[in-house]
């Protein structure tokens, strides 16, 4: 099963399991800033619909696609910071990247960062930064 992100129009695939495995991600990069309010409630999120029971947990980035509190502009600001750092670790090779419950190659690897940046470029033209 796939599930995707709507971003700006354009729809973002990944498989269900690689979704909940970056939710899970980004909640864990969220919670390196534990005295950060905002990046806790980013984590709170994606730690509860990483458990969404039918396994439909991806939405988008657009916010006519997202429940509170994804679609505050505060949290969307820390979840554009923490693709900023799964972005440059998965370039890097780095810890996050090994973490990751994922079997990479070099294919997988730049399909996940192809797919990254796209959502981060979408999430970037609808906040203000």
């Amino acid at each position: 099963m796939a599930e995707s992100y709507s971003c700006s129009g354009r729809w973002v695939y990944f498989s269900s399991e690689a979704c909940q495995t970056l939710q899970l991600t980004w909640a864990r990069i969220a919670d390196m800033f534990p005295d950060d309010p905002v990046m806790h409630d980013l984590s709170s999120a994606f730690k509860t619909i990483s458990r969404h029971p039918t396994g439909v947990s991806a939405a988008g980035i657009d916010n006519e696609f997202l429940d509170e509190p994804l679609c505050n502009e505060d949290v969307k600001k820390a979840w554009l910071n923490v693709m900023n750092i799964l972005i440059n670790d998965l370039e890097a090779n780095g810890s996050i990247m090994k973490e990751m419950d994922v079997n990479w190659d070099d294919e997988l690897q730049r399909s996940w960062l192809e797919r990254l940046i796209l959502m981060r470029d979408c999430m970037e033209g609808q906040i203000r930064v």
